[in-house]
């Protein structure tokens, strides 16, 4: 009996001292403030963006299911204020034509030059403006995420390895009005043009949301982003007749961050030098 007690013990001792080590992590507030000194060193970087969204509603006895998704690359030169992201977004709904975008931009020079492509036999055009430089600003893809670290209840819940990259791993729950900002960015969206809706009626809205990030150990890098919103939009929440029905709208984003501080080059093609230049609007 004795025997079979010391046996028991040492298994509660080693499972004990296992999480113990699993779970010595510093503090949530001393990774985020390590993350956003962290900004301050970032030069360059590469992402992949996935965002998706689907949409059911019922109006006047008439059901309608859409779904949207956007694939988004790109590349910054934060030193040299140049970028260059292919974006390609997919939507697809009831009773509605399939629709099919790609789209291509770089920032030289203060300049924006777009390519689109609105359908698979429609031929690309360019499109140039000139760079407000607060336009610039918005370009910066991990600068919100880590702002919303700086506005949410964080908490570190393990650690996991990213392509060898050892990190803590955050979830947090974000200031509404932050995340509704950060997912008008994501969409394309500039802040300035996103629909007028109250603190109120977003906390309304919003069913439930949650936010994950992966934070790199040595460099307090911001690797990998994970966003999820679940949302109910009712005539009452929305200030709409009550005929206009109610819809359920679910969003993921997941963001990859990658080649940090890495020389890159971003050359204009050439038939983007006979692009048409247009006013921005953003």
């Amino acid at each position: 009996m004795g025997r079979k007690i010391l046996a028991i013990s040492l298994v509660l001792v080693m499972a004990l001292a296992f999480t113990a080590c699993e779970g010595d992590f510093p503090a949530a507030q001393e990774i985020v403030d390590g993350a956003v000194r962290a900004l301050d060193d970032v030069t360059s970087y590469q992402f992949e963006m996935t965002t998706t969204m689907d949409v059911s509603s019922e109006s006047e006895g008439e059901a309608f299911e859409g779904a949207t998704a956007t694939d988004r690359s790109g590349t910054l030169d934060l030193a040299n204020r140049q970028m260059h992201t292919f974006t390609t977004m997919n939507t697809v709904g009831t009773g509605t034509y399939d629709m099919d975008r790609t789209q291509e931009t770089y920032i030289i020079d203060d300049m924006v030059y777009t390519m689109t492509v609105d359908t698979p036999d429609s031929e690309p055009s360019w499109m140039k403006s000139e760079m407000p430089a607060e336009l610039w600003e918005q370009m910066n893809q991990i600068k919100p995420q880590i702002e919303i670290l700086g506005t949410s209840a964080v908490e570190v819940v393990g650690s996991e390895q990213l392509d060898g990259v050892d990190c803590y791993v955050l979830e947090s729950t974000p200031d509404t009005e932050q995340l509704w900002q950060l997912f008008m960015q994501q969409m394309g969206t500039a802040s300035d043009m996103a629909p007028d809706i109250t603190m109120r009626v977003l906390d309304e809205m919003c069913e439930n949301y949650s936010a994950k990030q992966w934070i790199a150990k040595d460099s307090y890098f911001l690797m990998k982003v994970e966003v999820e919103i679940s949302m109910e939009l009712t005539p009452e929440t929305m200030g709409s007749p009550e005929e206009e029905g109610e819809a359920a709208v679910a969003i993921r984003i997941t963001m990859l961050v990658y080649d940090y501080n890495q020389p890159v080059s971003i050359e204009l093609p050439p038939e983007a030098e006979e692009a048409i230049e247009v006013p921005i609007y953003f």
